[in-house]
């Protein structure tokens, strides 16, 4: 398992639970660590339905191939060049917000845009300004716990190493001043 499988899985099973029994949540039956699909023993998966059952082994796989799926909608919405810039601690909080939200939901405009800049103050500072008003069709203290999961997950970003691509950048930066500098010591 990748890094940022790992650090991704734990999030979102700290987040989200386990549910041996099919649960209705808003509109679908979840399963297993929130999901909305199911992993059958035979390794091939399912829409949960009511009366479904998972054990935490099945749970997992299912996690582990949406993570995955999670991730590439990200891409798609982000930009390659601009995800592959991350670290992997800001990678994976994104992704389980991203699966708490059943996908990056397009209306998060601003957090797509922090995301690009690949600053980490950024998105975090965007994730938390953006999404305070959400979800304003649930109930208030469900809006009240998605949104402190938000926070919980902007401040992971926020204390993330920031890019190491950033350095690599900064160093590029002050090639030239450098070269100025032996130029002149030379002279």
């Amino acid at each position: 398992m990748s890094e940022l499988s790992k650090l991704a899985t734990e999030l979102i099973i700290k987040y989200e639970g386990f549910n041996p029994k099919a649960v209705w949540d808003y509109g679908a039956w979840r399963i297993g660590y929130g999901s909305g699909t199911i992993t059958l023993n035979n390794g091939t998966y399912r829409t949960t339905k009511q009366g479904d059952t998972t054990t935490k082994d099945n749970a997992f796989k299912d996690l582990q191939r949406r993570i995955v799926e999670f991730e590439k909608k990200l891409i798609n919405q982000v930009g390659e060049q601009y995800w592959n810039k991350l670290s992997d601690p800001v990678k994976a909080p994104l992704i389980s917000m991203a699966y708490n939200y059943g996908g990056f939901i397009p209306s998060l405009t601003q957090t797509i845009e922090a995301i690009k800049t690949g600053n980490n103050k950024i998105i975090a500072s965007t994730i938390l300004k953006e999404t305070k008003d959400h979800n304003k069709s649930k109930p208030e203290n469900i809006r009240r716990a998605l949104y402190e999961r938000r926070k919980k997950e902007a401040d992971l970003i926020n204390q993330a190493p920031q890019s190491n691509n950033k350095g690599k950048f900064n160093v590029l930066l002050a090639l030239p001043l450098l070269l100025i500098g032996v130029y002149l010591i030379k002279r």
